[in-house]
């Protein structure tokens, strides 16, 4: 409806009745703009909340790697010692 339509309308109504249409026009707008406002709070914390549990799991899932890899590190490093202490002392000279 365009700027002329509302002023004839508004015109018909006497002061009282101007005064309440807009008073009314201006609250349902206010009220539609709540409305969205509450939706997007409301998706804000849905968004943070899954980005905390995915924070969490790939927090989890990084600690169970690491205490993999430490595990099998902690498996294999005897051996390798043994190995380079092998070859360090096949590979020393003795002094002359």
């Amino acid at each position: 409806m365009g700027i002329h339509a509302v002023s004839v309308m508004l015109e018909a109504l006497n002061r009282d009745a101007q005064h309440a249409t807009i008073a009314k026009f201006i609250q349902n707008e206010l009220d539609a703009e709540r409305e969205k406002v509450a939706l997007l709070h409301q998706q804000g914390s849905q968004q943070a909340e899954l980005l905390r549990e995915q924070g969490a799991q790939q927090f989890e899932l990084l600690r169970q790697q690491q205490a993999a890899a430490g595990g099998s590190m902690h498996s294999r490093r005897p051996e390798t010692l043994k190995i380079d202490i092998s070859k360090y002392r096949g590979s020393k000279k003795t002094p002359s």
